[in-house]
C-alpha cells in the first residue's frame, strides 16, 4: 500500500503534554505515524494513501486544538495576546500585592478592592490556562495548564468564600500575607488573592517570553522566503522585459545589472563579476564568476553586469531547498525528546496526586486549612513542566536556524545526535581540501606568451572541461583572446587539435603529444613528480610548451583540520585522483592516512571497514556519486548547491564546499546537543529539587510561580545563545 507525508499546522498547544496528545490522536487512525513538535506547532504524519487530510484535521480538532493542512493553524494565544494579558495583569497585580502584603495600606473594605483587582486577573488573565485545562479535562487528561488553572482557581475561590462567609470579610480586618507558607495566627482564614494574581502574572510572563523567543527564531527562517527579488529583467527578442519572478521559466535569459540580486538559480552565459553569497551560503568573501559558472538566486552581483540563463525556478531553487530542509529539521524530534514526551505524560497526573497528598498531610498535622491549601498550591505551580517541554525543541530551533545562516543545512535531530560520537571523517580531496578550481601554476615555453596563449585560447574556446576552462580563464586574465580556429577536433581523454593562422596546433596530455628530451621533458617530469596536471602544446607537430595546472588548497583547510583533530576526529582522504596528487595535498596538510584512485565502491568499502573496527564514521561526498558511502556512514555530509540541496540524502548539506564548513557542521551540532543536555539537566534538576521543598512548606505559591517562570525563561535564553555560534571562516 502506498503512503504519503502530510504536514499540518497545529494551534493551541501549550506544553509538551499537548503535543503528545495530538500525536496519540493522530496515531489512533490506522495507518498513521505522527510526530508533533510543540515548539514549532507542526505535525508531520506518514499516512496510508486512502486516509484523507480531513480525517487528520478532524482527529486533531476533537482533542481541542486547531489544525490546518496548508498555512498556519489559527493560534489562539500568540505573542500579542500574551503581551496584552500580561500588561493588564501586571497593572492590577502590583496594587493588589501591595495592599495584601502590607497592613499599612489595608483601609476599611480593602478586601473588596483586592477581590475586584483579582477577578480580571484570575479569570480573563488566566483564561488561556483555564480553557486548556477544561478541554483536557473533557478528554480525561491533565497538562501543565491543569496545574496552573487549578492553583489559581483554588486560591481565588477560597479567598472569595472567606470574605463572603467568614470573619476574613469583616471591616477593619488586617492581614500580612507571606511569601512563604506560614501557620495561621489569626482567628479567621487568610486571603490568597495575591497568590492567584501573582501566579497568573508570572506564568503569563514566562509564556510571553517563551513565545517571543520562538517567534524570533522561526521568523529568521521564514525571512528566507522574502530574500528573492520580486522581478527579473528577462531578455525577449533582444529587449529587457520586466517579469514577475513567479513567471520566470527554466531557459529564460536574464540581464542582471551590477549591484542587484540574482533573480533565480542560473548559469552565466556572458559577462564576469563578483557575487556576494553571504545571504544564502554564509560565505563572507565575494566569489568571482564567469561564463559557465552557476549562480544562486537571491545572491548579490557586486560589479559589472551578467547575462544568465535560468536553470531552476520556484520550489526547485537553492533558497527554497534551504527553507524546506531547515523547516523539516526544526519540526523533527530527537530521541531524547520522545523520552521527555513520555515523562511529561505521566508527570502531571503524579504532581496532582502529590499536591492533594501534601494538602491533606499538612491539614492532618496542623489542622490549618489555609496552610494546607497554600502548600498544595505551591506543589501544583512549581511542578509545571514548561521547561521540560521547551528544552529540546528550542535548542533545535535556534541551532538549525543558525546553521542555515552559515550555509549548513541540518536535516534533523539524527544529525545532531550522531555528531557527538564521530571519531573518523572520510573526505574527498577535490573541492573539500582543495578549492576545486584548476589554475595555471607554471609554464615552460619555447615561443612567446602571446603566441602560446592565443593557441590555447583558440583551441579551448568552446570546451567545458575543467582544465580547458582554467586555461581560457588564465588567457583572459593576461588579456589574450582567441583567434579564428578551424577544423577543431576534440579527442576524448587526450586533448584537442585544430588549425590556427594556417598552422596545425594541438594541446593535450603528455601521453598523447610527444615531448622530446631536453628542457620541456624535464619540465614534464618535474610537474608530474609533484602531482600537477600537465598540458603539452604542439605547433606544426612540434612540442613548444608545457603548462602545469594544480588544484589549489582550500584556504580554510589547514586551520579546519587542526580544529578537527582537537575535536578528536581523525581525517582520512579517499580521492579518485592519482596517488602523487593526493599525496602532495595530504603532505601539505599533515594527513597521514589517504587512499588514491578511489571509486565509489572503494569508498563504501573504506567506510564499512572503519565501522567494523569500531569507529564512528562521518563521510563527506557530493551527495550523488558517493550515495552508497554516504548512506552507510553514521553521519553524512554532502557538498551541494542547486538540485543537490533537494536531492541529496545526506544528514547535513553544506552550501560552502570547504573543509571549514564541515568542521562548522560538527561543532554546531555538538554545541546544539550540549545545549539540549544542559536544558534537560536544568529542567529535571529544577523539578526534582523544587517539588520536595514545596511539599515541606519552604516555598510559597508566588515564589513557586516565579521559579517556574524563571526555569522556562532560562531554557529559552540558554538556547538562544546558539545564535552567537562563530564559523571558522569568520
Amino acid at each position: 500500500m502506498s503512503s504519503r507525508s502530510v504536514e499540518l499546522s497545529v494551534g493551541g498547544m501549550t506544553c509538551a503534554s499537548c503535543s503528545r496528545r495530538v500525536e496519540k490522536a493522530l496515531e489512533k487512525i490506522d495507518g498513521v505515524r505522527a510526530s508533533v513538535n510543540y515548539a514549532t506547532g507542526v505535525a508531520f504524519a506518514d499516512v496510508d494513501s486512502e486516509i484523507s487530510n480531513e480525517q487528520l484535521v478532524t482527529a486533531i480538532e476533537k482533542t481541542g486544538y486547531t489544525a490546518s493542512i496548508s498555512g498556519k493553524a489559527v493560534e489562539l494565544y500568540g505573542v500579542k495576546e500574551f503581551r496584552l494579558r500580561l500588561t493588564v495583569s501586571v497593572l492590577l497585580t502590583i496594587p493588589l500585592m501591595t495592599i495584601s502584603m502590607s497592613p499599612a495600606f489595608q483601609f476599611a473594605g480593602w478586601q473588596g478592592v483586592c477581590a475586584g483587582l483579582a477577578i480580571p486577573v484570575a479569570t480573563w488573565g488566566a483564561w488561556p490556562f483555564h480553557r486548556a485545562a477544561y478541554l483536557n479535562l473533557r478528554h480525561r487528561a491533565v497538562t501543565m495548564d491543569s496545574l496552573v488553572s487549578l492553583g489559581v482557581l483554588v486560591s481565588f475561590l477560597w479567598s472569595m468564600w472567606a470574605i463572603l462567609f467568614t470573619a476574613a470579610g469583616a471591616t477593619g480586618m488586617k492581614m500580612s500575607a507571606e511569601l512563604f507558607p506560614a501557620r495561621n495566627h489569626f482567628a479567621h482564614p487568610e486571603l490568597y488573592f495575591e497568590v492567584a494574581a501573582g501566579v497568573t502574572t508570572l506564568v503569563l510572563l514566562g509564556k510571553y517570553l517563551e513565545h517571543r523567543a520562538r517567534e524570533q527564531s522561526v521568523k529568521a527562517i521564514e525571512n528566507l522566503a522574502t530574500l528573492n527579488p520580486k522581478f527579473a529583467q528577462v531578455l525577449k527578442n533582444g529587449q529587457q522585459v520586466t517579469t514577475a519572478i513567479e513567471d520566470v521559466v527554466v531557459g529564460d535569459e536574464i540581464y542582471v545589472p551590477a549591484g542587484t540580486q540574482i533573480p533565480v538559480d542560473s548559469v552565466v552565459v556572458s559577462g564576469a563579476g563578483h557575487i556576494d553569497n553571504s545571504l544564502v551560503t554564509g560565505e563572507s568573501l565575494p566569489v568571482s564568476v564567469t561564463v559557465g559558472d552557476q549562480v544562486i538566486g537571491a545572491t548579490v552581483l557586486l560589479d559589472s553586469a551578467l547575462t544568465i540563463r535560468a536553470i531552476a525556478v520556484g520550489k526547485d531553487t537553492v533558497l527554497s531547498g534551504i527553507s524546506r530542509l531547515v523547516h523539516q529539521a526544526q519540526t523533527g524530534k530527537a530521541e531524547v525528546t520522545r523520552l521527555v514526551d513520555r515523562v511529561s505524560e505521566i508527570f502531571v497526573p503524579i504532581v496532582v496526586l502529590l499536591a492533594i497528598a501534601t494538602a491533606i498531610t499538612w491539614w492532618a498535622i496542623t489542622q490549618d486549612a489555609g496552610l494546607a491549601m497554600t502548600t498544595g498550591i505551591s506543589v501544583l505551580v512549581i511542578a509545571c513542566p514548561c521547561a521540560l517541554g521547551l528544552a529540546t525543541p528550542t535548542a533545535l530551533l535556534v541551532g538549525t536556524g543558525r546553521g542555515a545562516q552559515l550555509g549548513i543545512l541540518i536535516r534533523g535531530p539524527h544529525a545532531i545526535e550522531s555528531s557527538q560520537q564521530v571519531s573518523v571523517m572520510v573526505m574527498d580531496k577535490t573541492g573539500t581540501l582543495t578549492n576545486g578550481r584548476m589554475s595555471v601554476v607554471e609554464t615552460v615555453a619555447q615561443i612567446p606568451d602571446q603566441e602560446l596563449w592565443q593557441i590555447v585560447a583558440s583551441l579551448e574556446a568552446g570546451a567545458t572541461h575543467p582544465i580547458a576552462t582554467s586555461l581560457c580563464k588564465h588567457a583572459r586574465s593576461i588579456g589574450i583572446g582567441p583567434a579564428n580556429a578551424q577544423e577543431v577536433q576534440t579527442l576524448g581523454g587526450s586533448g584537442v587539435q585544430g588549425v590556427i593562422n594556417g598552422q596545425q596546433c594541438a594541446l593535450g596530455s603528455a601521453k598523447w603529444l610527444a615531448v622530446p628530451d631536453g628542457q620541456l621533458q624535464q619540465a614534464v617530469t618535474k610537474f608530474q613528480g609533484r602531482g600537477d596536471s600537465v598540458v603539452v602544446v604542439h605547433r606544426n607537430s612540434k612540442a613548444v610548451a608545457v603548462i602545469a595546472l594544480a588544484d589549489g588548497l582550500d584556504e580554510t583547510a589547514m586551520s579546519a583540520l587542526s580544529h578537527l583533530k582537537k575535536l578528536g576526529i581523525e581525517p582520512i582522504v579517499s580521492s579518485g585522483d592519482n596517488e602523487l596528487a593526493v599525496k602532495k595535498v595530504c603532505d601539505q596538510l599533515g594527513i597521514t592516512t589517504f587512499y588514491a584512485s578511489s571509486s565509489s565502491a572503494s569508498k563504501l568499502e573504506l567506510v564499512t571497514a572503519q565501522q567494523e573496527s569500531g569507529e564512528v564514521v562521518t563521510m563527506i561526498g557530493d551527495g550523488i556519486n558517493d550515495a552508497a558511502a554516504l548512506a552507510k556512514a553514521h553521519l553524512s555530509l554532502a557538498m551541494g548547491t542547486g538540485a543537490d540541496v533537494a536531492a541529496s540524502a545526506a544528514d547535513i548539506v553544506l552550501l560552502r564546499s570547504t573543509m571549514a564548513a564541515a568542521v562548522d557542521a560538527i561543532e554546531l551540532s555538538r554545541a546544539t546537543m550540549k545545549t539540549i543536555k544542559l536544558n534537560l539537566f536544568w529542567a529535571f534538576a529544577y523539578n526534582i529539587a523544587a517539588i520536595p521543598l514545596a511539599m515541606l512548606g519552604f516555598l510559597g505559591p508566588v515564589i513557586a510561580a516565579g521559579a517556574m517562570a524563571f526555569s522556562s525563561v532560562f531554557v529559552v535564553t540558554n538556547s538562544l545563545r546558539l545564535r552567537g555560534f562563530k564559523s571558522l571562516s569568520n
